[in-house]
């Protein structure tokens, strides 16, 4: 490592590296000397800057070195694992030519090494290579990247199909004969093609088929590599469309299979066998793919048939021309009639379509095979008949898709899938994969979408449950009972998990009509309490139905033999009777509905797998909720939602763009409130070449604004002082907007209105939740009969964003806050559902007495107070008539005036006033009140909850709130009920799982408007697996998908939270992010911070004493950089800081602790701050901040800008930072940072005694002590 150092400030860390082939060569020595131990030597290659200072600069020169072009693959490979792809993009596509030359060389290079002509270590370049054109795929949307990816996956990869093969395929597909023929023709030199040309045609034409034959004598590391290239290749339409008739056609699934593991071999399957037309690329219906298994079935027994009696020409016989004779006298005659006169189910067996072919003569086998287009060699000879057979018969085998299982099991928690995602990364690996379907950009259709989702999901509950289980039984102790040696005891105990006493099958339901396995599963199970402490035994009363249990069989020597999961049905005491609370006892039952399908599994292959649990694990409610979020994706799964025909295509990652994104240009829209005066109006549209406001300009007036054709057009803006009902303001006042919107805010609200995909990218700061209230505030008044259903990822997030709905002028019955988190709803009113119910009813009241009180005022008898069925009377016959004969002028006096004026307190038309526009707005305030009436009638007729429930969602709530963990777990709930939102906005886009937020769209059918809000540029959804967040990409929000498919976006561009100096830090990461002016410079914004010289500093801690500490993996502290913060901590309440203004951050967990102990000793005696990790912040902030980067041996996952980001964007008025400059400057990621950040040096500069005194230079920790 140490040579490696030198070499590197020798030779390209200095100013002016120079390019030398014997470097290149010396690296490489450097690596493969490391032998298995190579992805160390390669991420300090990494860290050096080799690829971005060295090698690719001076490529056009290198690449004639194979040491070059090798060790930049695998440099490249290697920032695309630890998650840089990004910054790789962008220097290849600064270059697109030479990023061409690279590509093609790799190419060239894989096959000199398939060849064994290569000059590197065959094994080590085929593997670089592989994995190289694997992050190429990932990366489609990049232009550069995608052009010369799709050369490899043109149609002139059927040039390796069977001949025959290839003929069907073009008669099926008129259109794609064209480009065979123009490929064709150019893989010879000539007019059409130059020498050097026609080669790298010859080469791409080439290197897929010749991975497939290569990869079936290579090592499992290799084929493994291959085998996740080619299911890459087949996930995605573009890449598929020829590649996938290949696959079928060269039967790549079997060739493989046998060369890795049953998991990986099964999702080449599964990718080849996906029930979609590889050329048009349309989902093929289960009857199309049915269908087209019974025309293949018919070719093989037609093809049985011939060789059995003889065809009409010698080629039909297959290969060989055996003569009907010679299958007679052979026996395979009688063979071969089993399967042309056989049911075609036969084939469809795989072990009776086997034994069949088994009993074949080899001719005949082979000549069968034939027939039906089966190979039977490849370029490196004949198949054994082995393989002949399986080919043969895999052919016309019926895939049968995974369980969709939603409980663990022993399988799932201790496969590789769950044990190798935890470990993903940490063995030293060079390329690790995971037998794990990926999430990319584009899909195959929705369910591709769904399987791959849930897939990925069971893998991830597999981990979280596996955490937990291991925990409670190493905690537990099992061993052996000195009663009986055979059976287990427990020595300990835990919290989360107990012995069951007993467990038994009690209910097995009949199976449903064409299903195998039992409706319905339930057991009784019982646990003891009577050891455990009266806390233990209340927090497990606490378990309630519907809460998911792990049942486990637990062995003596602590390993887990089976494990099993359930659902709480009811609750039991003692003597197995049902029961709502749990009485004192310490024997607790509880009926548990088990799995059918894993039942029907385990009756036949395990049948006392039940018997045998002796542990039951709950877990807490917050991790608890992946069985009904499976169960929701896998309903889904089983009936795939019809997306809108505007959002499928882009949804599913083709198609153009920008097609779903609405038009502004030519339209009008009713923006509502959103203006606040005539002049913000004007100031809104800066870039039209001209705008026009006109009408009654007012506070609160209603606009709508006529958009141009184009930006040289002249916007017009049409404001109305509103509805005439507010003009008797005492009886009910109205809530405006009061928020001056950016001209960006204004455009995102516009966008919102009109109908389809809007994006709105929020930079920190810029006001996304105030755009969100008003374009969701706008759509209620301007779509009276839609319905809207708004989405976040948190309970915090939807609380905020529902208490400002909740402000505006919205009437509270049209809004519904669904979840556990409505409790914490700052808000007057309940806007749960039973709160709901509950407002109704209560209102319903104080209408009814308005209504009496209205009927008094004008001497009318009767009761119509009594029921809205009398009060609906009691307006059409009486207050209509008076106000009609009133309004012709029939009647002098205004006949309601004794009623308002005894609401009001005072007179009605006071001296001055427009009479005839109060009458009209009290008149207005009259029908709105039997409006109101009218719909809380339903609930006053319906007299249970649950049909007011239903009622509720479906017809009087026009705004619903839920997070997006609900909207998962209540889908089926909610769609039932009838739900049907004509919009969806979600909040926090960026922080939620793609599948997150696409649940919610299932319950909009008729879907008309989508808009998502968040940033992409911070930090994404949490996904604790680090092989599902680096291998699978399970990370990836629905946002930052759309944004990498190129969706246009809004971007708000104003921000408000921050001293311009500080947002200077993360401006980089946005275009064109400005300032709220003049916002940001008054106030506290204007003042100088007290103690301080600069508003920000970053303040180097170097390595002093030990630098990082990692006590335990992935706990990371630092003593030194605690100590620094905790000092300047106090130093600032000494200066007069309020605590509760100043947040303590750490980019590890281990340093937040730290920092806590740290502040517990060293001052107790002040108010203590906000201490929290930089991922914990993301959506807060603080007035200060003191941030600890803690490491000084590796940067860790600071590289991650999107976590760099949250990071420096939380302050408001002070920001200072602490770490270790030497390793931050040699960060190629964090440069733009890190210039900025030095600007004010790299020590603290304090002024104690104010702003005109001498600054005091504070370089550590002492000093730092020296000022205190």
């Amino acid at each position: 490592m140490a040579d490696m150092e030198a070499l590197a400030r020798k030779h390209w860390l200095g100013d002016a590296a120079k390019w030398s082939d014997d470097v290149a060569a010396r690296v490489l020595k450097h690596v493969v000397a490391a032998g298995g131990e190579m992805r160390p030597r390669v991420q300090q290659l990494e860290r050096q800057q080799y690829l971005e200072r060295y090698v690719w600069p001076h490529y056009d020169r290198a690449r004639e070195s194979p040491a070059a072009a090798l060790t930049l693959l695998l440099v490249a490979n290697e920032k695309q694992q630890q998650g840089l792809e990004s910054s790789l993009w962008t220097l290849f596509s600064a270059n697109s030519a030479r990023f061409d030359q690279l590509f093609d060389d790799s190419v060239a290079l894989l096959l000199r090494a398939i060849d064994g002509t290569a000059d590197a270590d065959a094994g080590l370049v085929r593997l670089a290579v592989v994995q190289f054109l694997i992050v190429c795929f990932g990366a489609l949307e990049v232009d550069v990247v995608r052009a010369a990816c799709l050369r490899l996956v043109g149609v002139s990869v059927w040039y390796h199909l069977l001949e025959s093969r290839r003929e069907r395929e073009l008669a099926q597909w008129p259109q794609v004969r064209r480009l065979w023929r123009h490929a064709s023709r150019r893989w010879t030199a000539g007019k059409r093609a130059t020498a050097e040309e026609a080669a790298r045609l010859c080469r791409e034409r080439d290197v897929i088929a010749r991975l497939v034959w290569d990869a079936a004598d290579g090592d499992s590391v290799y084929v493994e590599k291959v085998v996740e290239l080619l299911v890459d290749l087949g996930s995605q339409l573009p890449t598929r469309r020829f590649v996938g008739v290949l696959l079928d056609d060269m039967q790549a699934a079997e060739l493989l299979a046998p060369r890795v593991s049953l998991e990986l071999a099964r999702r080449l399957r599964a990718c080849v066998a996906f029930p979609v037309s590889d050329v048009g690329g349309q989902p093929l219906a289960p009857e199309a793919a049915r269908a087209a298994w019974y025309r293949r079935a018919a070719e093989l027994q037609l093809a049985a048939y011939k060789l059995g009696h003889g065809g009409e020409s010698e080629e039909e016989l297959g290969s060989g021309g055996e003569s009907n004779k010679e299958l007679e006298s052979s026996g395979d005659a009688d063979e071969l009639a089993t399967l042309w006169a056989g049911s075609a189910g036969l084939l469809g067996s795989t072990s009776e379509f086997t034994a069949v072919l088994q009993r074949l003569s080899e001719p005949a086998l082979r000549a069968l095979a034939a027939a039906v287009n089966v190979r039977l060699a490849n370029p490196r000879g004949q198949f054994e008949r082995a393989l002949v057979e399986r080919l043969l018969a895999a052919r016309y085998a019926h895939f049968e898709p995974e369980p969709m299982g939603v409980y663990p099991d022993e399988q799932l928690l201790y496969g590789r899938a769950v044990t190798a995602a935890d470990a993903f990364g940490r063995d030293g690996a060079l390329y690790a994969g995971l037998p794990l379907p990926k999430l990319g950009l584009q899909y195959l259709s929705v369910l591709d979408y769904l399987q791959r989702w849930f897939a990925l999901l069971r893998v991830e509950m597999g981990g979280a449950v596996r955490t937990d289980l291991d925990a409670a039984v190493t905690r537990m102790q099992p061993c052996a009972r000195d009663d009986d040696a055979n059976a287990v005891g427990f020595a300990g105990w835990t919290r989360m998990a107990l012995p069951i006493s007993a467990l038994a099958v009690v209910d097995v339901q009949r199976a449903r009509v064409g299903e195998h396995q039992p409706s319905r599963v339930r057991a009784d199970l019982s646990v003891d309490l009577s050891g455990f402490a009266e806390s233990l035994r209340a927090e497990w009363a606490e378990v309630r139905v519907h809460d998911v249990l792990v049942l486990a069989q637990v062995r003596a020597d602590g390993s887990v033999a089976r494990v099993r999961g359930c659902t709480v049905d009811a609750r039991l005491d003692a003597q197995g009777s049902v029961v709502e609370q749990f009485d004192g006892s310490a024997d607790r039952g509880f009926r548990v509905a088990l799995d059918p399908e894993q039942y029907a599994r385990d009756t036949t292959a395990d049948p006392d797998v039940y018997a045998a649990l002796n542990v039951v694990m709950r877990r807490r409610a917050a991790e608890n909720n992946f069985t009904p979020v499976l169960e929701t994706v896998r309903a889904l799964a089983a009936a795939p939602p019809e997306l809108p025909a505007w959002l499928r295509p882009i949804f599913l990652g083709y198609g153009d763009p920008a097609a779903a994104v609405p038009r502004l240009f030519g339209a009008e829209v009713n923006l509502g409130d959103t203006f606040v005066s005539a002049d913000h109006a004007q100031a809104s549209f800066a870039q039209y070449a001209s705008v026009e406001v006109a009408g009654e300009f007012a506070e609160g007036a209603t606009c709508v604004v006529a958009y141009p054709e184009d930006t040289g057009g002249v916007v017009r803006v049409t404001a109305s002082s509103g509805d005439p009902a507010w003009v008797a303001s005492d009886v009910q006042a109205p809530r405006r907007n009061a928020l001056a919107f950016t001209p960006a805010q204004v455009h995102a609200i516009a966008s919102a209105q009109r109908e389809g995909l809007t994006l709105v990218v929020g930079p920190p700061g810029t006001g996304k939740t105030d755009v969100a209230v008003q374009l969701v505030s706008a759509l209620y008044h301007a779509q009276p009969g839609e319905t809207i259903l708004l989405v976040t990822h948190s309970n915090q997030a939807l609380n905020q964003l529902f208490a400002k709905i909740v402000a505006l002028d919205i009437e509270p019955r049209h809004l519904l806050r669904l979840g556990h988190g409505e409790a914490e709803l700052d808000a007057d009113e309940r806007f749960s559902r039973a709160g709901r119910i509950e407002s109704f009813l209560d209102r319903r009241l104080e209408l009814l007495a308005q209504v009496a009180r209205l009927a008094a005022s004008l001497d009318v008898p009767g009761e119509f107070g009594d029921s809205c069925a009398s009060a609906r009377f009691f307006l059409v016959a009486h207050v209509r008539v008076r106000w009609e004969a009133y309004r012709r002028g029939q009647q002098d006096v205004f006949p309601f005036e004794r009623f308002f004026e005894a609401e009001l307190g005072r007179p009605l038309f006071p001296p001055g006033c427009d009479a005839a526009a109060v009458a009209s707005g009290c008149y207005a305030h009259l029908e709105r009140m039997f409006d109101e009436l009218a719909a809380v009638q339903p609930f006053e007729l319906l007299r249970g909850s649950a049909e007011r429930s239903r009622y509720l969602l479906a017809r009087q709530a026009r705004i619903v709130a839920m997070t997006c963990t609900h909207a998962a777990m209540r889908q089926e709930e909610l769609a039932r009920a009838g739900v049907r939102f004509s919009t969806v906005v979600v909040e926090e886009a960026a922080q939620m799982l793609d599948i997150e937020a696409f649940v919610p769209l299932t319950l909009a059918p008729a879907l008309k408007r989508l808009v998502l809000i968040g940033d992409h540029n911070q930090l994404p959804p949490v996904v604790q697996s680090p092989g599902l967040r680096a291998f699978a990409r399970m990370e990836q929000s629905l946002f930052a998908r759309l944004v990498r498919l190129g969706v246009p976006y809004v971007e708000l561009d104003r921000q408000a939270r921050a001293r311009p100096e500080i947002a200077a830090l993360y401006r980089f990461r946005y275009r064109g992010l400005g300032d709220l002016q003049p916002h940001v410079a008054q106030g506290a914004f204007a003042q100088p911070n007290p103690g301080f010289k600069h508003a920000f500093q970053f303040v180097n801690v170097g390595q002093q004493q030990q630098g990082e500490s990692e006590p335990t993996p992935h706990f990371f502290q630092n003593l030194a950089e605690a100590e620094f913060v905790v000092a300047v901590f106090r130093y600032m309440c000494a200066q007069g800081y309020d605590a509760r203004r100043v947040a303590l951050l750490a980019a590890y967990n281990g340093q937040r602790m730290l920092l806590l102990d740290v502040l517990r000793r060293r001052c107790p005696e002040l108010p203590m701050p906000r201490v929290s990790t930089v991922d914990q912040f993301q959506g807060q902030q603080a007035d200060y901040v003191l941030l600890s980067l803690v490491r000084t041996r590796r940067v860790g996952h600071l590289r991650d800008l999107r976590r760099l980001t949250v990071a420096l964007s939380r302050a408001r008025l002070g920001l200072y930072v602490f770490g270790c400059r030497a390793l931050l400057d040699s960060c190629f990621e964090l440069q733009p940072v890190m210039a900025e950040l030095l600007r004010n040096g790299d020590a603290l500069t304090l002024v104690p005694e104010g702003h005109q005194s001498q600054p005091v230079i504070v370089d550590d920790v002492d000093s730092m002590a020296a000022v205190l």
